[in-house]
């Protein structure tokens, strides 16, 4: 492949067809929690991909379908490219176009960039790849490298992708690495390179009358709350109790402890990021760490327990209330744990934190989860890939542990290939209003690929 020529193409196409098609992608709803629209999507993909050559179906799981594909070059190497084509709705206020109306808006500090949702999370990767595969096609190059899709709706915890697994994993065997397609990149375009990925939990706790207390079969007056027990007031006690222990098991080193080479990693990007760029890019004013490097460590290597919400009760607006214990409290509940952790040791861990602090009586329920992974720094893959991104010029910022949460541990364990993942797009505010990829970021992820195909094709390990 002449990957000058297809970056040639690339240039010339970008701006009337390439953005085009991320346009496209956002304006198709696909949202897991409303099952509005995954099918469409998926239809969508599956076609493109058989457009230029490949084979394509739309394999029905029991949450979602998942889109499975290859284009076949006959080449020695394969590249599974894992994607994410649902979103999670989008009724937040104040956004700049209706989220599935996209717009190219001129942001302050970022240029020229998609608004809509799936702009980060995550149709902008698999635009971009479908991109590049077509700007090598009509630049009239045969792709160096054959290439095998696998694209997920996840928002609902990969529960598709593990039905679907078991029944393709013969046929993905062929598959050589895995390549995970999120853009990944600081608002002044340095790409971030992940080395790891978190594993993922989300679930509810819930708080109910027992023995403990409580009003049992009916919320009775808060006149009675010097002598009755509020499972509201309970339930916040047992989070707090589970995030003082869990944060006494990180400072103490008691649980999953960071090797030597990715302590080296951590403090070196926490010497090289800029802590005032990064409020200004999360839209923050402090971290929980006054130390920018503890911060870093610990965004890093503790593992997260997020309370995403808490529900008890009467919750209305004006100034009558009804004056009331309720009878059960209920918090939605993310956990986020290191690479190679076992989801259920992490489970069990939880129950035993309630249990030893006095709140065995908390239920937890678990919706799914998936275990994290990733591959180790001096493996050709990652050296490759850190390769293409000199090519262009860019110094990356590596990763030893990034929180955002995938099942990678499918491929690295199950299928037993190693992982990558980032494109050098600038792609942010997810799951919040004006989500938005910058334009330049992926006219660069498409340059990008080609050096990376390239790169690959050359591989041996």
């Amino acid at each position: 492949m002449d990957a000058q020529r297809a970056i040639r193409q690339i240039e010339r196409d970008f701006e009337d067809h390439h953005v085009e098609r991320l346009l496209r992608y956002i304006r198709q709803p696909s949202v897991s929690a409303l099952n509005w629209g995954n099918q469409e999507m998926s239809e969508m993909l599956a076609e493109e991909i058989r457009e230029y050559g490949g084979e394509a179906e739309v394999v029905q799981t029991e949450e979602f379908p998942v889109v499975f594909g290859l284009i076949d070059e006959g080449a020695p190497r394969t590249l599974l490219f894992h994607g994410l084509y649902d979103v999670t709705p989008a009724e937040e206020p104040n956004w700049l176009n209706p989220p599935f109306e996209p717009r190219i808006h001129d942001l302050p500090g970022l240029g020229p960039c998609v608004v809509g949702r799936g702009a980060e999370d995550m149709k902008t990767g698999i635009a971009i790849a479908m991109n590049a595969i077509g700007a090598v096609r009509k630049a009239g190059e045969k792709l160096p490298l054959n290439v095998m899709f696998v694209h997920e709706a996840s928002e609902l915890g990969s529960g598709g992708l593990k039905d679907f697994f078991p029944r393709y994993k013969r046929k993905m065997e062929r598959a050589d690495a895995a390549y995970w397609l999120c853009p990944m990149a600081q608002t002044d375009g340095t790409p971030i390179v992940p080395l790891s990925l978190k594993g993922n939990l989300m679930g509810r706790l819930f708080c109910r009358p027992g023995g403990w207390g409580g009003p049992i079969g009916n919320e009775i007056h808060a006149l009675n709350s010097n002598w009755i027990g509020n499972p509201a007031d309970r339930l916040v006690e047992a989070v707090a109790c589970l995030e003082k222990r869990l944060e006494e098991i990180y400072l103490k080193g008691e649980g999953w402890r960071p090797s030597p080479s990715q302590e080296a990693l951590c403090r070196a990007l926490a010497g090289r990021m800029d802590p005032e760029r990064m409020k200004t890019s999360l839209g923050v004013r402090r971290f929980r760490q006054e130390n920018f490097a503890e911060a870093v460590r610990a965004h890093c290597f503790r593992p997260e327990f997020t309370v995403l919400g808490l529900q008890a009760g009467f919750i209305g607006e004006g100034k009558s209330v009804k004056v009331s214990i309720p009878s059960e409290a209920q918090a939605v509940v993310n956990m986020r744990f290191q690479p190679g952790e076992d989801p259920g040791e992490r489970i069990e861990n939880v129950r035993r934190i309630l249990r030893e602090g006095g709140f065995g009586d908390i239920e937890f329920v678990v919706n799914n989860h998936y275990a994290g992974g990733g591959t180790a720094p001096e493996h050709p893959l990652v050296q490759s890939f850190l390769a293409a991104h000199r090519a262009l010029g860019a110094d990356p910022e590596v990763w030893p542990v990034h929180s955002a949460g995938m099942p990678v541990a499918l491929w690295t364990e199950e299928l037993g290939v190693p992982w990558v993942g980032g494109l050098p797009c600038n792609a942010m505010r997810k799951h919040a209003a004006n989500e938005y990829a910058q334009v330049a970021g992926l006219l660069q992820s498409e340059k990008f690929l080609v050096h990376f195909f390239e790169g690959f094709s050359r591989l041996t390990y």
